[in-house]
């Protein structure tokens, strides 16, 4: 079929047709643009996590060097694990400034297990942060699966009563009378189908990376922070 039967179609339709066809379109250019920009952020979080990854394995010993190099070249590590790494290191230098026993003979400064327990909150905090940054907007792809098909079914239930409605005023039942209110029907349960299934397929696909990612966020946050309570955390004695 050829775009000029689509409009054909669409001029003949009847006002909600219309309307619906219209939403649907909507739905469709939001939720595909949703998709692009998920998979795209997706995918660079991906190439900085393992990046980020092999130099920390590498580095895990000399967290001011690889803070340093991480902070001088930020651009090619777009991840929640740089995130979180970056605030840990903000709260433990700001915590090893404040500890009295510098200077003082002590063979490195270190931080309470208070400051310890504050910091592991703002490495939780700032975890949480991106990833509700990164399922940001997923909920109009939920939405899109759940409202299209439903769209979809009200333009059917319309052409079929367009349908009767045409064989009783012309007291009828050839598929001249009945014919256009079920093209009708039919094309707005293809249209519904057609948006919401990408949707699904595109929200499924991102849930799933997502929560890779988050457990890969989970596993190198209880790394780094065993890491800094065994090596700068001093043991409070009574």
């Amino acid at each position: 079929m050829d775009v000029s039967f689509w409009l054909r179609h669409f001029a003949g339709a009847s006002l909600l047709a219309k309307a619906i066809y219209l939403s649907l379109l909507a739905l469709s250019v939001v939720a595909w643009a949703i998709i692009i920009a998920k998979v795209r952020a997706l995918r660079r979080n991906a190439r900085g996590t393992r990046r980020f990854l092999e130099i920390y394995r590498r580095m895990r010993r000399d967290l001011p060097g690889l803070l340093r190099q991480v902070g001088g070249d930020r651009g090619s590590f777009d991840s929640p694990l740089v995130a979180v790494f970056v605030r840990g290191c903000e709260e433990l230098q700001a915590g090893l400034a404040r500890d009295p026993s510098a200077g003082a003979g002590a063979p490195r400064p270190r931080i309470s297990p208070l400051q310890f327990s504050t910091l592991a909150r703002a490495v939780a905090a700032v975890e949480d942060k991106c990833f509700l940054d990164l399922e940001h907007f997923l909920i109009i792809l939920a939405t899109t699966v759940s409202a299209a098909p439903f769209l979809g079914l009200l333009g059917t239930v319309w052409g079929i009563l367009e349908a009767f409605q045409t064989m009783g005023a012309r007291g009828a039942t050839g598929v001249t009378a009945v014919g256009s209110g079920i093209s009708e029907a039919l094309i707005a349960t293809a249209a519904g189908l057609l948006v919401a299934i990408p949707a699904l397929l595109g929200y499924n696909f991102i849930g799933a990376r997502i929560r890779e990612l988050a457990g890969e966020a989970d596993a190198f946050s209880a790394d780094f922070l065993a890491l800094i309570e065994r090596e700068f955390v001093r043991e409070d004695r009574p």
